[in-house]
């Protein structure tokens, strides 16, 4: 029992001996140049020490070199702003708190070029460190550790708490001059053009989300008896199923980030709704409408870049289509003959029009792939409106004088930009 109180004692201190109040990821080169820099009277770090046990705990590291900075504890600018970053160095602060505000000392540390700085400061019984480099006035990564008499345990514990991390190729002198003339990522000029195409799955319905259900029940529940009867031939959802999956193939581009463009095509099957008491459909095998759309959406769109591996554009569109309706109808093997109702049964028309609105947003990672997801309200119209005629059961009735449609989709694209 001794034992393991002792083990779980030792596994508690493990735990809870380090504390990170922050990370921003600073960057680590290979065979940094360390200067260890403390407002104390006396560095609790040992450079020698500490350059070893940053080659026991990162093995990709390479000859780092470390030394006390001299210079800034010589300096009565840096001095100050390290006496108040020791008072104020505390867990739940958050980096822009501890910037700064002196122009020297703001050019002090924009004078380090790829050099890393390491605040040390003792207070009682632990060690409160940060990090430093020539990117921010502010502290890149900062937090505690316990404080040991033990340089060597001291600066392991340094080492593996702030310096366990993927090291990268020091920079030449001319490849970082040219890195700081770079624009940041997140505030790069917006590219003249940006292209995607993609393919997406989605679903559609008469019932628009929001409103009232006896706004669309009637087209839902209709049926069509004698291959051309129903209570109603307004919406194209009266003969067939008005909740469908369909296939979306669409080609666009935007121009300065703002306003674009976009070509569509929609595939989709639909059975016709036929009233199964109706003994005329004896002799049918199948009936159903193959659902075409071609169409052009103006889009309005805005990119955002919290990470640099994920643009997010969200977007709004407005746009119109052509709809066509192929059919596809069969007998029962054995019928030679069909009925009169048969042959006169009900037909749309060539094509339909109609509009589309309605919003989404495309995800884009790592510049090139991304997923796109989109709603709207579609609707479809007759091009001509004409009074039925005395002799109209004799001949194909047209129909779908309005139809409209609530849709949404999911898609994967890929994004080219120049």
């Amino acid at each position: 029992m001794k034992k393991i109180l002792l083990l779980l004692a030792a596994v508690s201190s493990l735990i809870y001996s380090k504390e990170i109040f922050f990370d921003s990821h600073y960057t680590l080169w290979s065979s940094p140049d360390i200067l260890i820099w403390t407002p104390d009277e006396e560095s609790p770090l040992d450079p020698k020490e500490f350059c070893l046990s940053l080659k026991r705990n990162n093995t990709g590291i390479g000859e780092p070199k470390c030394r006390v900075f001299g210079e800034w504890s010589r300096d009565s600018i840096p001095m100050r702003y390290g006496k108040w970053l020791k008072n104020n160095l505390e867990p739940g602060l958050k980096p822009e708190y501890l910037h700064a505000r002196h122009p020297a000392m703001h050019a002090k540390i924009q004078a380090l070029e790829d050099n890393i700085v390491l605040f040390v400061t003792r207070e009682e019984n632990r060690i409160k460190a940060a990090i430093f480099d020539e990117t921010a006035t502010e502290p890149k990564m900062a937090g505690t550790v316990f404080y040991s008499n033990d340089k060597v345990a001291l600066s392991d514990d340094i080492a593996s708490t702030f310096f366990d991390i993927r090291t990268k190729r020091r920079l030449t002198k001319q490849e970082r001059q040219k890195k700081m003339t770079e624009p940041d990522d997140f505030y790069k000029e917006t590219p003249d053009f940006r292209g995607w195409a993609g393919v997406a799955l989605g679903y559609s319905q008469a019932h628009v989300p929001l409103t009232p259900k006896n706004w669309t029940s009637s087209h839902e529940k209709s049926q069509v008896r004698n291959y051309r009867i129903t209570k109603d031939s307004t919406s194209l959802w009266n003969f067939i199923d008005d909740s469908d999956p369909f296939l979306n193939v669409y080609l666009g581009g935007s121009w300065y980030g703002f306003i674009g463009a976009e070509l569509i095509y929609r595939f989709a099957k639909h059975n016709v709704k036929t009233d199964p008491k109706d003994t005329v459909y004896q002799e049918l095998d199948h009936w159903s409408f193959y659902q075409h759309e071609i169409g052009i959406n103006v889009i309005f769109s805005r990119t955002y870049s919290y990470w640099k591996w994920l643009d997010i554009s969200p977007f709004a569109f407005l746009g119109f289509q052509y709809s066509f309706f192929v059919e596809d109808i069969g007998l029962k093997d054995g019928v030679k003959d069909p009925s009169r109702a048969y042959t006169a049964r009900i037909e749309f028309e060539d094509a339909y029009k109609g509009a589309l609105v309605g919003f989404g947003s495309q995800f884009a990672f790592l510049k090139h792939y991304g997923l796109g997801v989109r709603t709207g309200i579609s609707s479809r119209g007759r091009n001509i409106y004409s009074d039925p005629t005395p002799d109209a059961a004799a001949e194909p009735t047209t129909i779908g004088g309005s139809t409209i449609d609530w849709f949404i989709n999911v898609g994967l694209e890929y994004h080219f930009s120049k």
